[in-house]
């Protein structure tokens, strides 16, 4: 089915549910979906193919192993790593998407368990390698809508971060993968990109697996590329962008975590104030 087709037909579900009560094959037509899942038209992309699977998944719609299928084909070398390390092309559209496909996937698991605990740390190694690769962090692309794969990222790692399969050393690698994308030179991020960021990584600390140590060590890290000279190979404008974007993420974080009392918490809002103060007391 062409992108014409697809359009059409989606745009003739119900626009209050997107129910797919009526259509007879509701998985062809989501499979259908994924191989458009990387429009360059906004419209049919994020309006209609995202937000119908999403939906779609929401009201169980599909079966378990039609959910792993889908997970699987999100997460293969022509969806989440869809010529991955391009910037400024379109390409982005199919990686951000792919990966926001994970959120809802994993809320099902949550309600009706069906993933297998070396099938979650297979998504973490993929979405580590993923955060890692990704080069294109642009977040409203003109004309063509919503591309912001460091927020999708990040989304997906908040959902993923409450699995109980993942014990403190998975959670560990997640929150420093996660740091990739918070410390990003090439641009500012204008677009709420430290919220959700920072969403996640108070998902990862609220576990209370983490060692005192390695939060500390993890703060550190972010205070110390704040503070790194020109010797990286930056430009002053990459330094300044990237101390600005850790700056709002830190400070993002800071506010999302101050009012709770559980553990890590109380220590962890220590530490942000102290490094946002510049203190290494």
């Amino acid at each position: 089915m062409d992108a014409l087709a697809l359009k059409q037909m989606l745009l003739q579900l119900p626009s209050v549910n997107l129910s797919a009560y009526g259509l007879e094959q509701p998985y062809d037509l989501a499979l259908h979906m994924m191989h458009h899942i990387g429009s360059p038209d906004p419209v049919l992309r994020d309006e209609l193919i995202y937000f119908t699977m999403a939906e779609w998944i929401g009201q169980h719609v599909f079966s378990d192993e039609q959910l792993k299928a889908l997970l699987l084909l999100a997460m293969d070398e022509e969806h989440l790593f869809y010529r991955i390390g391009e910037q400024g092309t379109d390409s982005v559209f199919t990686r951000a998407f792919s990966v926001l496909m994970l959120p809802p996937i994993l809320g099902v698991d949550r309600q009706r368990p069906f993933l297998h605990r070396d099938e979650i740390h297979w998504i973490k190694e993929r979405l580590i390698t993923y955060l890692r690769g990704e080069m294109d962090v642009r977040g409203y692309v003109e004309n063509k809508g919503w591309a912001h794969a460091p927020a999708h990222a990040a989304d997906a790692v908040e959902d993923l971060a409450k699995s109980p399969y993942l014990a403190r050393t998975d959670l560990l690698e997640l929150l420093h993968a996660l740091s990739i994308k918070v410390m990003e030179s090439n641009q500012v991020y204008i677009y709420d990109e430290d919220q959700r960021m920072a969403q996640a990584a108070m998902t990862i600390l609220g576990r209370n697996l983490l060692e005192q140590a390695e939060l500390e060590d993890w703060v550190k890290l972010l205070q110390d590329a704040r503070s790194e000279d020109e010797d990286e190979g930056r430009t002053l404008q990459q330094f300044s962008q990237l101390s600005l974007n850790i700056r709002m993420f830190m400070q993002s974080l800071y506010f999302v975590i101050r009012d709770q009392k559980a553990e890590p918490f109380p220590l962890a809002c220590s530490l942000l104030l102290r490094a946002l103060n510049g203190r290494d007391d």
